[in-house]
Order: structure tokens, then C-alpha cells, then sequence
């Protein structure tokens, strides 16, 4: 520091503490003619400019300062002040949201923010990339606090992002669907926060955070800037109306829409999975062609299932775009302020242990691992056998597995299974295991095997599926099923040493991994790439003379039928589908059908319509593509309460959609609450021309064959 930079430093400190405030601020503008990025003193002729009185001319030195102390929490707490007493609440909210990323463990910050969040404006409609975090609000929703695998990669991906240059709007739809809703970027950081750093459900912090989500997901769904692409980070098929929302936003901005998929495992091993996901997965994956503008694949396995399956079950529609993002990312380290991790008691004392991260479920094959420790135990004395720690809650079919350790004495006080484990805890037992273990029918990718190898940990794992990716640089692979191969993995490595060594050097001879912002930008750069670059959506793939059913089914298997089922229906004026129809909201339901070249000859269109418990009049309206000034003739039907009737359009030849508006002349409210206009249960279209196709509907009518969703 130049002698005139510290003299005219001390004179501008002399005069603040004097509380001489517009000579002080005076003086300090001096130091920053010379030293124009002093953070500090910029921070010091804001604070004498504001005890002067002049708050606006305060505002932007407190906004440069800020940006030149990209990590001080506190910089961007006296800016939100700042702004906040000049009435520009949105700024101030934006700030105090920037010290909560910065660290999201501090109270006051979070409190100042949540006092500030009331009094900013709404926000504009979101632009860019949006992360659509619905999968993790349901999750926190069903009272979790700790995540498992795809809840983690939301977790990571949606934090790298908003740490990078420009972050993207999160949203998520709350559990009675109706649109998207922002989840604010600091409401993110704070959760984030809490779900690394401690399990407990009832903690009031996390709780009081779980709830403002819930309470913000509730409000007005937030609107898309046209260009604006949605991405969806976890499984979006539980949620009901998640389709037809999108179809709603597609028509408003012209939304697109790009999916992440995490694997294929509902269609692949439905036997180790609930019934209710797979027939949801089911029909999600029948509806991917016609509602993602492309896909993003977590793993090269992933998008090899991806493009074998949708061939083998959807062959009349094509795939959409796709790009392999991979999860190859070393994991972030706990939280800086937790608590030092202590093991259970049973692990205490350097008591030798293999790790096994997963949920106890079927599809894990926890059975499988615990017999291998029997035999371990059986076969090895028993100082040789270390205890076997399972990390993970009770899943889909645990029972069997629970089971056998209830039943097998020799398993008592060997096998430790520990649910809700935080991340402070999780890396502690990972750094003093003696190996982890992983297994599973099938994988999308592995998480802990990728998570276990940048610890520098070995692990064992089945070689399949994309376990294989995971596992790539370091892992050691078993015969994927066998128990006696498992047993002679685990049994080397825990009575060689050496062979642990090996393994721990190979590890550490591994390519450098990337980190979870390497990932994100990945995936931002790739969904806004591939989004801009995709075709329009294919046409319906309906059969002429086929009967189509217009309700939720439970086949475990993707169908055309469930893809034009619920492409069909357009607008937000539907219910999501019942078991056995589609009811409509009151008002002027549309439906819409692209068709395919084959079927732009005049057509014959039947619908069969459902009254709700009371007697509607119904107004039909059909016409072909959008014919500015003309209004198509109205067809009036009446059908009497609770009772079904067929209702027979002609479709004039023409290439643009099929366009139909349902117009119930009267509101009907169902037992449960539900305001409709009507149902429609099944739909069919045959081309006029052919007898063949007049008949196949007139047969499939007669005996009740709708669209093979019965076989």
C-alpha cells in the first residue's frame, strides 16, 4: 500500500469514528480513486453515506462490493438492507437469497430472508433451462428427510447449478398437480442444507422448512417465457396431471420439455418393484415420444434400455433425441458446521465392518447378501467375518430379508441395519470400513459404488447394467446372482490384506473425477441444446378401427393405446384419468388429434360419452385444423344421469389436427368432491371409405375389445 493510499485510508477511519459522516464518506471516495476495487472501503462510504442520510447513492457501491466479495455472506446482507429501505423489496429478497446459498446454515440470515420474501414482487416468467423438482417435493412431502440415490442427484445437480453463472428457476407441482410453482432459490439452499446435515424428522428447523415449501406450493402456478425448456430431474409418473400440463404449457409458450432418465427398471425387473410404479412407469414410458422433446440418459446402460425397449414396445412412435449425461461426480462433503459423526456403539473400537448403501428392498437383493454372511460365518472363523452395516429404510418386498435376520441366530449383533442416516454419519462409516459392498437385480447407474470409489474406498459390486459405469475405475465385479461368487469376493478381500491394498492403489491411480458443477452445467448446456433442436411431436399412433380406452390402466407394459389415451385430451378443462374414464371439469373441454398421413381422408369419429349423476346436454363442435373466422356447426346431444352414449362424428379430410370441444351445459359434482361436465370412456376412429375399418370397430364395440389393454 502506497504511503498516500494509507494516509488518506487513516483520515477516512478517523473521520467515521468521529461520526463525521460526509467528510468520512468524502474520504473514503478518495482511497477508491486509487484503489477503485477496495472492497472494504466501499463497504465503508456506503455505511458513512447512509448515516448521512443518502441512502440511493449507497445502493450501487454496496452492489459493487458485493459482486467483489463473491463469498461474503454479509456483504450481501447490508445490500438487502439497503435496498429494502429504498422499497426495492425484489432486490432485497434476491440478496438476502444470495447470503442464504452462501451459507444456508445461519439463522438470521434465513429469518431476515423469510421477513423479505412477503414484500417482493412477483417474479417474471421463467426463462432458460427450468429444473423441475417435483420428484424431491413429493419426497420431502411424505415426511423424509434423508435422500436416497435420485433424490441426492437432484439435490447436487440443482445446487452446482445455482452456483453457476447463470442460475436456472427451480420449480416444483404440489401434490394436487394443477401447474408448476417456484421453489426459491434460498427455500432450495436451506433444505439442502438440512437434508445433508442431520435425520431428524421432528428437528423445528427442518420441519418449519418443509412446511414453507409446502405452503409455497400452494400458490398461483408460475408462468414460462416462450422458449423456456423444462427439465425434469427425477420420476415425474406418480404425479397425475404432470402430462397433461405440460401439454397445457406447450400450447400457451410453446414450452419444451426435456426428461431425465434415471433407468428403465419398472419395465426391466417388475417383479422386484410395487405394482402401482410399475403400471405408472408404464405409462409415462408410453407417453415419452409424444411429451419430452428429448431425454437425457444417466448412464450409457440407461440409454441403451431406453432405445431397446421403446423399439421393442412402442415401434410406431419414435424416440425422441437423447444424450448420456453420466453421474461420474465426486460426492460434497458434509456440512462444514455438523456435529462430529459418532458410530453406533456396536461399531465403536475399530471393530472391522463392510458398508452396503441401499434401500432394503427387492430389487437390491438384501436376501442374497445375508445368506453370504451366513456362509461367511460358517465357513471362516468367526474373528475373520466382519460385521455387514446396511444403510437404507425398509422398501418394496424388505420382508424376506428382515425375515432371515430375524430367524438366523448366527446374523444377531453381525448384521447392523441403520435407517435415516445423515451425510456426516454416512461419510464416517465409509472412512472406517474395511470395504463397501453393493448389490441389485439391475442399476440405471450406482451411486454408492461411484460415491464409495472417490472416498477411495473398494467396493464390490455385481458386473451388470450400468453398475459397470459406475464401478468403472476401481470397483471389483462379482458374477451378477451368485451367492457363491459373492461369497468368494468378500471372503478374498477380507482375509488378504493385500488384496484390499490392491484394490485402495488401483483406486487411487484412477482418472481425476468430475464434481457435481461439471455435471450440472452438463446438463443444462445439453437440455437447452437438444430442446432447440427437436422436431415437432410425432402425430397420435391410432389405429384405424381400433377402440381406444380413455382411462388409467394397470398394464405393467407401455402401449400405444395409453399414449394416445392421454395425448387426446387437450386443455386444462380435464381431471386426471379414472380406472375406468376421463371426466371433464365444467365448461368447454377439448380434445385433439394429430393424425398421421395415412388417416387425412375423411374419417368417422366415435366417442363414448358418460352423464354424471344427473341428466347434461352436451354441445359437440368438430373441425379440421384452425380455419380463422369460421366456427364449426354445434352438435347437441342429451344423455340422461349416470347414463353412457355413443356418439358418431364425421371428420372431414384434411392434414391438420382433429379438433373436438366438448361443452357441458351444466356443472355436476361426483361423491368425491370432483366438479365435472362429463366423461368420456373410449374413442375410435375408422376412415369412411372402408367397411373393413367400420367393422373392426363395430366387432371390438360388440365383444369388448378395447385397444388389447385387457391382454
Amino acid at each position: 500500500m502506497s504511503a498516500e493510499l494509507a494516509a488518506l485510508r487513516q483520515q477516512a477511519d478517523t473521520l467515521r469514528h468521529a461520526g463525521e459522516w460526509p467528510a468520512a464518506a468524502a474520504a473514503y471516495a478518495a482511497v477508491l480513486q486509487l484503489a477503485p476495487d477496495d472492497s472494504g472501503a466501499l463497504l465503508q462510504r456506503a455505511r458513512c453515506l447512509q448515516a448521512a442520510g443518502q441512502a440511493a447513492p449507497a445502493l450501487p457501491l454496496l452492489r459493487e462490493a458485493a459482486a467483489l466479495r463473491p463469498r461474503d455472506a454479509a456483504a450481501r446482507r447490508r445490500l438487502a438492507a439497503a435496498a429494502d429501505a429504498l422499497g426495492r423489496h425484489a432486490e432485497a429478497e434476491a440478496a438476502l437469497a444470495a447470503a442464504v446459498s452462501l451459507d444456508p446454515g445461519q439463522d438470521d440470515t434465513w429469518a431476515e430472508w423469510l421477513d423479505a420474501l412477503p414484500r417482493a414482487a412477483p417474479p417474471p416468467a421463467a426463462l432458460g433451462v427450468v429444473l423441475d423438482l417435483t420428484d424431491l417435493a413429493a419426497w420431502i412431502r411424505r415426511g423424509r428427510r434423508v435422500p436416497s440415490g435420485i433424490q441426492r442427484v437432484q439435490l447436487d445437480v440443482a445446487q452446482a447449478a445455482l452456483q453457476g453463472p447463470v442460475p436456472p428457476v427451480l420449480c416444483a407441482m404440489p401434490a394436487a398437480g394443477g401447474g408448476w410453482r417456484r421453489w426459491p432459490a434460498a427455500l432450495f439452499h436451506r433444505i439442502d442444507h438440512l437434508m445433508r446435515l442431520d435425520a431428524d424428522p421432528l428437528d423445528p428447523a427442518w420441519r418449519n422448512a418443509a412446511a414453507l415449501l409446502d405452503d409455497l406450493l400452494q400458490e398461483a402456478p408460475m408462468s414460462f417465457a416462450p422458449g423456456a425448456v423444462l427439465c425434469s430431474l427425477g420420476g415425474s409418473w406418480s404425479q397425475p396431471d404432470h402430462l397433461l400440463c405440460l401439454r397445457v404449457a406447450r400450447e400457451g409458450t410453446g414450452l419444451r420439455h426435456v426428461a431425465l432418465l434415471h433407468d428403465c427398471a419398472p419395465l426391466a425387473v417388475p417383479e422386484h418393484c410395487a405394482p402401482a410404479t410399475v403400471s405408472a412407469y408404464a405409462r409415462w414410458f408410453a407417453n415419452l415420444a409424444l411429451h419430452a422433446d428429448a431425454v437425457l440418459l444417466n448412464s450409457r446402460f440407461t440409454r441403451d434400455e431406453l432405445r431397446r425397449r421403446h423399439a421393442a414396445l412402442l415401434p410406431g412412435l419414435p424416440l425422441p433425441d437423447h444424450a448420456v449425461l453420466g453421474l461420474d461426480a465426486t460426492p460434497r462433503p458434509p456440512p462444514p458446521e455438523a456435529p462430529p459423526a459418532v458410530l453406533p456403539r456396536a461399531l465403536r473400537g475399530g471393530r472391522p465392518f463392510v458398508l452396503f448403501v441401499a434401500t432394503i428392498e427387492a430389487r437390491k437383493n438384501h436376501l442374497m447378501v445375508f445368506q453370504a454372511w451366513l456362509a461367511l460365518l460358517r465357513r471362516l472363523p468367526p474373528g475373520q467375518v466382519p460385521d455387514l452395516v446396511c444403510v437404507g429404510r425398509p422398501g418394496w418386498l424388505a420382508e424376506p430379508a428382515l425375515e432371515l435376520l430375524r430367524t438366523a441366530p448366527p446374523l444377531h449383533g453381525r448384521v447392523h441395519l441403520l435407517h435415516g442416516v445423515a451425510d456426516p454419519l454416512l461419510a464416517a462409516l465409509r472412512r472406517d470400513c474395511l470395504f463397501t459392498l453393493y448389490n441389485s437385480h439391475q442399476e440405471g447407474w450406482g451411486l454408492p459404488v461411484t460415491e464409495s470409489l472417490a472416498a477411495g474406498r473398494p467396493v464390490l459390486a455385481p458386473g451388470h447394467s450400468a453398475l459397470l459405469e459406475a464401478g468403472e475405475h476401481g470397483a471389483t465385479f462379482f458374477e451378477p446372482g451368485s451367492e457363491p461368487a459373492l461369497v468368494e469376493a468378500v471372503a478374498a478381500m477380507v482375509t488378504d490384506p493385500a488384496a484390499r491394498a490392491r484394490a485402495e492403489a488401483g483406486i487411487a491411480a484412477a482418472p481425476p473425477r468430475r464434481d457435481w458443477a461439471a455435471v450440472a452445467a452438463e446438463l443444462l448446456h445439453q437440455a437447452a441444446r437438444l430442446a432447440a433442436a427437436a422436431p415437432p411431436r410425432p402425430p397420435l399412433p391410432l389405429v384405424p378401427g381400433a377402440v381406444v380406452p380413455v382411462r388409467r390402466t394397470g398394464h405393467p407394459r407401455p402401449l400405444p393405446a395409453m399414449a394416445v389415451a392421454e395425448a387426446v385430451r387437450a386443455g386444462p378443462l380435464w381431471h386426471p384419468m379414472d380406472t375406468d374414464a376421463a371426466w371433464t371439469r365444467p365448461g368447454a373441454a377439448r380434445l385433439s388429434l394429430p393424425l398421421p398421413p395415412a388417416l387425412h381422408g375423411p374419417l368417422r369419429l366415435e366417442l363414448l360419452l358418460q352423464a354424471p349423476p344427473r341428466d347434461q346436454v352436451v354441445g359437440l363442435r368438430l373441425q379440421r385444423g384452425a380455419i380463422p373466422g369460421l366456427d364449426a356447426p354445434v352438435t347437441e346431444v342429451v344423455l340422461p344421469a349416470g347414463a353412457t352414449q355413443l356418439v358418431g362424428l364425421d371428420v372431414p379430410a384434411g392434414t391438420g389436427a382433429v379438433e373436438v370441444v366438448l361443452d357441458s351445459a351444466t356443472a355436476a359434482t361426483l361423491p368425491d368432491g370432483r366438479r365435472v361436465g362429463l366423461a368420456l370412456r373410449t374413442l375410435s376412429v375408422a376412415r369412411a371409405d372402408s367397411v373393413e375399418d367400420r367393422l373392426a370397430v363395430r366387432e371390438a364395440r360388440a365383444f369388448r375389445l378395447v385397444a388389447s389393454l385387457e391382454a
